[in-house]
């Protein structure tokens, strides 16, 4: 017995010197990288920015080379994305820009890419339905495989950091900005899937940051315009809002992205947001949660920060309260030059002392570890793009993942029959823009190639003349089809689906085509289904579910207020 425990002993002290080397040779080597850094280099790693353009220009070149820039991130509105070959030269181009600077550090490439409706990347790539659409599955392991799926194709064009998953509750019907990006409103529920993702995520080597810590989802304001407010109480938080984060982090996330909201739980200081506080970053974070990871701030150009603060002086705080990496993303209304600023801003409340060098080289340290661990400091190594890249997205058995979601996602709320099956040649199919133009024209080409029903779309918000139209096609059909696309905020559609419910009866089916809280505001009458986004394996599933035999395996992730509806 003693000698078998001495063997045991021996073993674990050889262990132990085997693999300290190695963790002491990867922790040297950035902290020797950290040790060379002139200030300014090391302001330029904490940053993430947007660029204009489908190509490598003179302005993001010159922020590589000049301002030591640590990483991007990619948008459609800027010009950024066309294609997937396109994106595949453009991120190997700024790599190859990186490893000509002094230290050739790799960049962060950076995209959200939730899934239906947040997705940067749709032309030639894999749309997974919402992760609403995902939790209505009730399959965790469904959400683990979108993941890594999506993962790989991302990594396939030289992207290696996804914003995503979102880990908000959404408790709040009237929340403008998460709804169907959620996994829904039960605590439980959201951190068995957020946990599934992050693993997915893990698994294919993707950076995902978790987000928007800690918690958007009891907010009427949309962040992006406003600065919203969480009124739950440190007993809530803990049991609403931080158990996602906590089954996130257990899964390994490497990194998570903040809220611009206020929590007066959490920092009682008036009007000041979570992404800006230290008692929310560190306090609450790092303290009470014990993270260790990379902290990414939502784009601090949102009109949540930027402005009260602008976005240098919350690029200033943010850091001093905690972030690692301060994101300045492509916001309606920013210029440009307010990176230079930003940066600018930065630098000098180091030198000044008040963002002590201390706070700087922790958050450098934890970037250049984050790099590290996913194989990125080295930019010469990335700075070729992956051969075909179109021959590893937009797979066969990725499409197959995305079908076989929206199918077991389709939910009926309430009885079917007899209204399910309908007869297709009679019948009209109307659908309001959503007012994005990505997704209606994906939403509108699918629906036109529907064979049988009629299709007619509608302005967002239909005026009298639109609902007139609506009503006399209406008239002339059998039954009548109504993706609702907003009705919460959109009164002329949920005038005219009263209407119509009123006139069609039995014979009107209401679809939640966007979020399934909409059912909650008009009156039982014929069938009611949530798809929880437009995918077009969404609408594919809806095709289905309207007019052939089909069993609804969904169930609802989210509670519909004011309803006693019960579902199949």
């Amino acid at each position: 017995m003693v000698l078998c425990r001495f063997f045991v002993w021996l073993l674990s002290i050889l262990l132990a010197c085997a693999a300290t080397p190695v963790e002491a040779s990867a922790a040297s080597r950035t902290a020797r990288l950290a040790g060379e850094m002139t200030l300014e280099e090391k302001v330029g790693q904490v940053f993430m920015v947007w660029f204009a353009g489908p190509a490598v220009s003179d302005d993001i070149a010159g922020l590589i080379r000049q301002r030591h820039l640590g990483g991007v991130i990619l948008y459609g509105v800027p010009g950024n994305i066309e294609s997937p070959g396109q994106l595949a030269a453009l991120n190997a181009g700024l790599q190859a820009v990186s490893a000509a600077t002094r230290h050739g550090l790799g960049l962060l490439i950076g995209v959200d890419q939730e899934g239906a409706p947040v997705a940067r990347l749709r032309k030639g790539f894999t749309l997974f339905p919402s992760q609403m659409a995902q939790a209505a599955t009730g399959r965790a392991d469904l959400a683990r495989l979108a993941a890594s799926a999506t993962a790989r194709e991302l990594r396939a064009v030289g992207i290696n950091v996804n914003f995503a998953p979102v880990a908000d509750v959404n408790v709040n019907p009237a929340n403008p900005v998460i709804g169907i990006r959620s996994f829904g409103s039960a605590p439980a529920d959201v951190a068995r899937f957020t946990g599934a993702a992050t693993a997915g995520y893990g698994a294919a080597g993707m950076i995902c940051t978790p987000k928007h810590f800690p918690g958007h989802g009891d907010t009427t304001i949309d962040s992006h315009v406003g600065l919203p407010r969480s009124d739950h109480d440190a007993a809530a938080l803990d049991k609403l809002d931080f158990p996602p984060f906590r089954a996130a982090f257990a899964a390994g996330a490497p990194a998570v992205m903040t809220a611009h909201m206020v929590v007066p739980a959490l920092d009682g200081e008036p009007d000041l947001p979570a992404t800006l506080s230290r008692r929310v970053l560190e306090g609450t974070l790092r303290g009470r949660m014990g993270f260790d990871g990379v902290i990414f701030t939502d784009s601090l150009g949102m009109g949540a920060v930027a402005d009260t603060y602008g976005i240098p002086e919350a690029s200033v705080r943010a850091l001093a309260a905690g972030a690692d990496v301060l994101l300045v993303g492509a916001d309606a209304g920013r210029s440009p030059g307010e990176r230079l600023a930003a940066m600018d801003a930065v630098a000098e409340a180091v030198r000044s002392g008040r963002v002590p060098m201390a706070r700087l080289n922790a958050a450098v340290g934890r970037v250049l570890r984050l790099k590290e661990r996913y194989g990125l400091l080295d930019a010469a190594a990335l700075a070729n793009p992956v051969p075909d890249p179109v021959s590893q997205i937009g797979r066969p058995e990725d499409a197959v993942l995305a079908r076989r979601i929206a199918r077991r996602s389709l939910t009926a709320v309430g009885p079917t029959s007899p209204a399910l099956p309908l007869p297709a040649e009679s019948c009209l199919v109307i659908r309001p823009r959503l007012g994005r133009e990505a997704v209606d024209a994906e939403a509108e080409a699918a629906i036109a190639a529907w064979a049988g029903p009629r299709a007619l779309f509608l302005p967002a918000d239909p005026d009298d003349a639109a609902m007139a139209e609506a009503l006399d096609k209406a008239a002339q059909a059998g039954n009548v089809v109504f993706l609702a696309t907003d009705l919460r905020r959109r009164p002329g559609q949920e005038r005219l689906v009263r209407e119509l419910a009123a006139k069609a009866g039995r014979g009107f089916v209401l679809v939640a085509a966007q979020s399934p809280y909409d059912l909650a505001l008009v009156p039982q009458s014929g069938a009611r289904l949530a798809t929880y986004g437009e995918a077009p394996a969404s609408l594919e599933a809806l095709y289905q579910g309207l007019f052939a035999p089909f069993r609804f395996s969904g169930r609802l992730p989210a509670v519909l207020p004011a309803t006693a509806l019960k579902q199949q």
